[in-house]
């Protein structure tokens, strides 16, 4: 079985937050980001970029199982400053443009950048599991606007390609 270390890492972090909160009578709000891409802007690539210069490398390796939510890093931003400066935000807020299969995003990848050796993708592998336009409806309630996908992936490519990542 493969070890998710890193987003267990990250929900092991959160819930040791909101047990401090608890002890303390502390309010937390929480803002959980999916997939982070858009522009390069620190001097190394995160998970979630180098995952995309792999696919557009041509790697294979398969997510069958993997259902994923892109946002662009600008709109983490403003989703932080969003539940900062609301008073009625409260809880978990989920941070992402949709709710897709792995293989969709592979597909857009592939339709958008034909010049890469982006491997095929089955887009189904997992019956009953519906995307999502709205898995950030609370904070699509307090007013956040998500860069579409397709943005997302060419203001990353182009910046992968202009800071020399890939070429």
């Amino acid at each position: 079985m493969e070890q998710l270390w890193y987003p267990l890492s990250k929900t092991l972090a959160e819930k040791a937050a909101w047990d401090f909160a608890k002890e303390k009578g502390l309010d937390v709000v929480v803002v959980n980001p999916g997939t982070v891409m858009g522009p390069v802007i620190s001097p190394r690539l995160n998970a979630s970029m180098i995952m995309l210069v792999r696919l557009l490398e041509g790697c294979d390796e398969t997510y069958e199982n993997f259902f994923m939510g892109s946002v662009h890093f600008k709109d983490v931003a403003l989703a932080h400053i969003m539940v900062y400066e609301n008073k009625t935000a409260t809880g978990r807020h989920l941070c992402v443009e949709a709710i897709s299969h792995y293989g969709d995003f592979v597909a857009k990848v592939a339709e958008l950048y034909p010049q890469y050796n982006v491997p095929k993708i089955p887009r189904d592998t997992q019956p009953g599991l519906l995307r999502a336009k709205d898995g950030s409806k609370k904070l699509m309630d307090l007013g956040l606007e998500f860069i579409p996908m397709e943005k997302i992936i060419k203001d990353a490519v182009e910046s992968l390609k202009s800071k020399g990542f890939i070429s």
